[in-house]
């Protein structure tokens, strides 16, 4: 028995419009996306702290007092949020922390790591960075920096990325 296919076109209405003549120029879409961008950062950025409580409640929320699996993936879900919103507007030292939260978080996942203390001194880090926190010294930060390392190099857990140093504040 043979069998024939049968091809039916699909409308492309995206192509169709791209084809169709007016709209805006590329560089207009650009400038509006940013100013719409641009016009949500104070929202964004005053949502960070309560950002970085949710962190802090999920960690508490796991009543065997260890950061199981289950906490660990909420906790990764719940970062990667700060994360965007301190690389979208620029917040150099806090996107840094992220990351290395994040890394943390991803090697204790991978050594089955449960220990909360760890975990507990990254947030106390991002609480000292975050947009609106007060103001510490790039040598405060390195200094940070450099404790956080040291929390990775004790449990074992190799950075992901090499993290530019911070510029601001």
């Amino acid at each position: 028995m043979g069998s024939s296919v049968k091809i039916t076109p699909v409308p492309n209405h995206l192509g169709r419009k791209l084809r169709k003549p007016g709209g805006i120029s590329k560089d207009m879409a650009v400038a509006e996306a940013s100013k719409n961008v641009e016009s949500l950062r104070d929202e964004f950025v005053a949502a960070i702290p309560g950002e970085i409580q949710a962190l802090e409640e999920i960690l508490s929320g796991d009543i065997r007092g260890v950061a199981g699996a289950i906490t660990l993936d909420a906790m990764l879900r719940r970062a990667g949020q700060i994360l965007t919103l301190s690389g979208t507007y620029g917040f150099d030292r806090l996107d840094v922390v992220v990351k290395r939260f994040c890394d943390l978080v991803m090697g204790m996942q991978e050594k089955n790591i449960e220990d909360i203390a760890p975990i507990k001194v990254h947030l106390r880090a991002m609480r000292l960075v975050y947009p609106g926190a007060p103001e510490i010294s790039d040598e405060e930060v390195a200094h940070v920096l450099e404790g956080l390392a040291r929390v990775h190099s004790h449990y074992g857990i190799l950075p992901r990325a090499q993290d530019p140093a911070p510029e601001e504040g």
